[in-house]
């Protein structure tokens, strides 16, 4: 079981990832969309938290396992938005 400390440290990493992901894909759907490199980077970056993630998932307690079930659903919905948004 991960500390409260350890938990919190992870979720603000999977957060920062998250943005960088979002920041991507708002530049891909511009006229002059950024690099697909980029664009790349930040869905393998994504998808590796999510992996992470999933093993903290099986570690946690009740009650942190409900927050980082939560924190999996936005890496989700992240993830088909940057499927979708290509």
């Amino acid at each position: 079981m991960a500390n409260y400390n350890q938990m919190e440290e992870f979720i603000t990493e999977i957060r920062s990832v998250m943005d960088e992901a979002q920041i991507q894909l708002d530049n891909s759907r511009r006229v002059n969309p950024g690099d697909p490199a980029d664009f790349s980077d930040a869905q393998r970056h994504l998808n590796d938290v999510h992996i992470e993630l999933e093993k903290m998932i099986r570690s946690a307690s009740p009650e942190q396992r409900d927050q980082l079930l939560r924190v999996e659903q936005q890496i989700h919905q992240l993830q088909n938005r940057m499927i979708l948004g290509m």
